[in-house]
């Protein structure tokens, strides 16, 4: 028997071959893992990535599939569509299970009731496991609706304040203006042809900036105010109404928040690395609960 798990985000896939006993056998990376966003690209990946880990395994994959239970966590899989695409078009394995990339976070921390992994990287979601082993999403609702606080909203957020700067009703010398303008261009042309293909990960590689400015910056408060308001309401809703009291706080850019959060949510906070794909590798071997939604109770 072999497992063979994905941990797929807005910007990156990073996948495992273990065995039976949950040794690494191989590992392969890819980029985006966001089913929304594009499905026949998330295929692709999945399909090169199973390739490369049974070649770097030196394992027949032909020999081998219909003895791997694949377990994977996919950015945007709750959308039944190209949910559905997937399980039809990725049927060579013994079992597949699709699951969100939040989810098999929530599933690395270990634990089986009231808790919740709040993930701050590329976007903002936040996944809680509550009693029944019902879990719930909280944010996560992808470009450009959602996430707000998490790494493409900021970087949109500078090209929103470098624009308004631009036309002269802010300050131009703000050091947020400065930067953004270096990477998206001076001129009128330049800046349209840039937004027109501003997808998310362009935004968050943006964004990357926001954290090395270390000069007083209006802009620069205005939009960490923002971003700390909305993880603020997040944490007080699993605090107060789901009732979760200890709370996973994962991503790139969560550290980036953390001197910023009032003291009174850092007793409910537990900074350790939350490995996902052993998460999802709890999940394939039934020590930890398939994702079920509240929204509308249906196991994926």
């Amino acid at each position: 028997m072999y497992y063979f798990c994905i941990d797929g985000g807005e910007t990156k896939s990073n996948a495992v071959l273990f065995d039976y006993n949950a040794k690494v056998l191989a590992k392969s990376k890819s980029d985006s893992g966001n089913v929304y966003n594009n499905v026949h690209k998330v295929e692709n990946n999945i399909n090169s990535m199973w390739s490369d880990c049974c070649k770097k395994a030196k394992l027949n994959k032909e020999n081998i599939k219909a003895e791997t239970i694949a377990s994977f966590g996919l950015a945007g899989v709750r959308f039944k569509k190209n949910r559905d695409y997937l399980i039809k078009n990725i049927n060579y394995f013994k079992k597949l299970i699709l699951s969100t990339d939040g989810y098999i976070a929530l599933a690395a921390t270990s634990k089986n009731e009231s808790t919740g992994v709040l993930n701050i990287g590329t976007g903002v979601v936040a996944h809680l496991i509550l009693k029944n082993n019902h879990s719930q999403q909280l944010s996560g609702w992808g470009f450009p609706y959602g996430d707000k606080g998490g790494g493409w909203w900021i970087g949109l957020r500078m090209v929103q304040e470098t624009l308004r700067a631009i036309d002269g009703y802010i300050n131009k010398k703000d050091i947020v203006v400065k930067e953004t303008l270096n990477i998206i261009g001076n001129k009128d042309l330049q800046i349209l042809n840039w937004a027109s293909q501003s997808k998310p990960i362009k935004l968050a590689k943006l964004s990357k900036i926001f954290f090395s400015i270390t000069s007083r910056s209006t802009i620069f408060e205005s939009i960490v105010k923002e971003g700390v308001s909305e993880i603020e309401l997040i944490l007080d809703y699993i605090i107060k109404k789901a009732k979760v009291d200890k709370i996973y706080l994962v991503g790139g850019i969560s550290k980036f928040y953390k001197p910023y959060l009032k003291k009174k949510y850092l007793k409910y906070l537990i900074f350790e690395e939350a490995k996902p794909l052993f998460g999802a590798l709890r999940i394939a071997k039934k020590k930890f609960p398939n994702e079920v939604l509240i929204n509308d109770k249906k196991k994926y």
